[in-house]
């Protein structure tokens, strides 16, 4: 039987930044994956690819925009889905090789296999060839997440798709509607209106992304509209079906409303169910809620001495960027080198255009009583903004008396990037002060954060 110091079930973000900050740590580490390739659901079915195709729809925007400047491309060709296929196929195969490079370089044991406790620090690990019983001294559940399939619709992945199949659609559809209008709902919603789709989001809840900034959320939809999504919230999904017609199928959804949409294709995006089934986990006592999460403590503990857990099976934000963090931050408090956890932590939705966040909302100032102002800017008022036709909006949260920094919320061209600078600001506790007494360059998109401290300080 083999013994190591750490075993990570699962080479998603959370387990492959778990096991190399462990194997940094000098710990003899290994890594359980029943997958045919390593990185999870990240690499093969969910961040990586999505965003390498939202990168190839975003080149084709730019064609049309040349086309409409004067400048001719061939990039406007009758498009496939198998066109835009080809970066995401490209970075799947280069991202996954490089975990594995990582691995061998620091010496991790990559074991083949689907992961099942027998008991506290024994974990089997089976496969075709058999099974085999290891030792731990230490074990992260790092076993990511997949799209939840509702029993009643008759997801077929052709025509009725979930987030995994539908990157590997036959066509670019006609018409699409999308079941839910979460994160990845709304991503691939303007995803597809922008390649031509005439796209419907259906949704139960009141508005969209009830956790975003108001002014941000009213900016999105507004994007929407202009690329003529159609909205239709508050409505309950009584049946889907597929029909045949003379010459194509169709999906139809039928609304407790009363009302209908056909469209090509119809993506049920209702949310994400954790891997934990075959972990066994009752043989070492560890429970979970009825979403299948598990709870951890700020160190990212299980119930269960020895076992942590981190990335989706933890819940929300479910990222592939704080996952990476949790893991890591598990880790080194397992190997007795705590270090604190923080609460700044970005948020990214790559919706067209997307969307970043750091920090507090208005609604959360107010909750917590916190005396607040508000400072605003819009790309669209920079020379590189004009430049790039981009009319996003920046909106700095902070105090009324000591001007410190509580929150950054953005919508618009390079906003996963620019957040960043928020981040930092508030890690340092910065203000609106220390903002303007930087000087950006020029012309950069960054100069709206010096406008909005400018707006900021005239609210004052």
């Amino acid at each position: 039987m083999r013994f190591y110091d750490l075993v990570v079930i699962g080479t998603g973000p959370a387990g492959w930044s778990a096991a190399l900050q462990g194997a940094k740590l000098g710990m003899a580490v290994a890594v359980i994956e029943k997958g045919l390739m390593l990185g999870g659901a990240c690499v093969r079915t969910g961040t990586l690819p999505s965003k390498a195709l939202r990168h190839r729809v975003l080149e084709l925007l730019n064609s049309r925009k040349n086309v409409s400047h004067g400048i001719h491309t061939t990039e406007l060709a009758p498009l496939t889905m198998q066109d835009l296929r080809g970066p995401r196929d490209e970075v799947i195969s280069h991202h996954q090789q490089t975990i594995r490079a990582f691995f061998e370089r620091n010496k991790v044991v990559v074991l083949a296999g689907s992961a099942s406790f027998v008991g506290p620090g024994r974990i089997r690990v089976s496969n075709r060839q058999g099974e085999d019983i290891i030792e731990a001294k230490k074990v992260l559940i790092a076993t990511g997440s997949r799209p939840r399939r509702p029993d009643s619709i008759p997801i077929d992945d052709h025509i009725i798709v979930d987030s995994d199949s539908l990157l590997d659609l036959d066509i670019i559809p006609r018409s699409l509607s999308v079941i839910g209008s979460g994160v990845i709902g709304c991503e691939y919603a303007t995803i597809f209106a922008t390649l031509g789709s005439k796209v419907t989001i259906i949704d139960r809840r009141e508005k969209l992304l009830r956790f975003l900034d108001s002014d941000i959320l009213d900016t999105l939809c507004h994007s929407m509209r202009s690329k003529g999504i159609r909205v239709m919230q508050e409505e309950q999904v009584r049946d889907v079906r597929i029909e045949d017609k003379k010459n194509f199928r169709e999906g139809v959804v039928c609304l407790e409303s009363g009302r209908t949409v056909r469209s090509e294709r119809v993506l049920v995006a209702a949310g994400r169910v954790s891997n934990v089934e075959s972990l066994n986990l009752e043989r070492i006592g560890l429970t979970t809620d009825e979403t299948g999460l598990i709870k951890v403590d700020e160190n990212y503990r299980t119930d269960i001495e020895n076992v942590y857990a981190a990335g989706d099976v933890i819940g929300f934000p479910a990222l592939a960027s704080t996952s990476m963090h949790q893991g890591r931050l598990a880790v080194l408090h397992a190997a007795g080198k705590e270090r604190p956890a923080t609460s700044v932590l970005p948020m990214a939705i790559f919706t067209i255009p997307e969307i970043s966040a750091v920090g507090l909302t208005e609604e959360q100032c107010r909750e917590q009583g916190i005396p607040y102002e508000v400072g605003t800017a819009r790309s669209g008022e920079t020379p590189r903004g004009q430049i790039a036709g981009d009319d996003g909006l920046v909106k700095l949260i902070f105090k009324r008396d000591t001007k410190e920094i509580l929150g950054v919320h953005m919508i618009g061209a390079s906003a996963s990037e620019l957040i960043h600078v928020g981040m930092i600001l508030l890690h340092m506790g910065g203000t609106l002060d220390d903002i303007l007494s930087a000087v950006f360059n020029y012309p950069t998109m960054s100069e709206v954060y010096r406008i909005a401290a400018l707006d900021g300080m005239n609210r004052l």
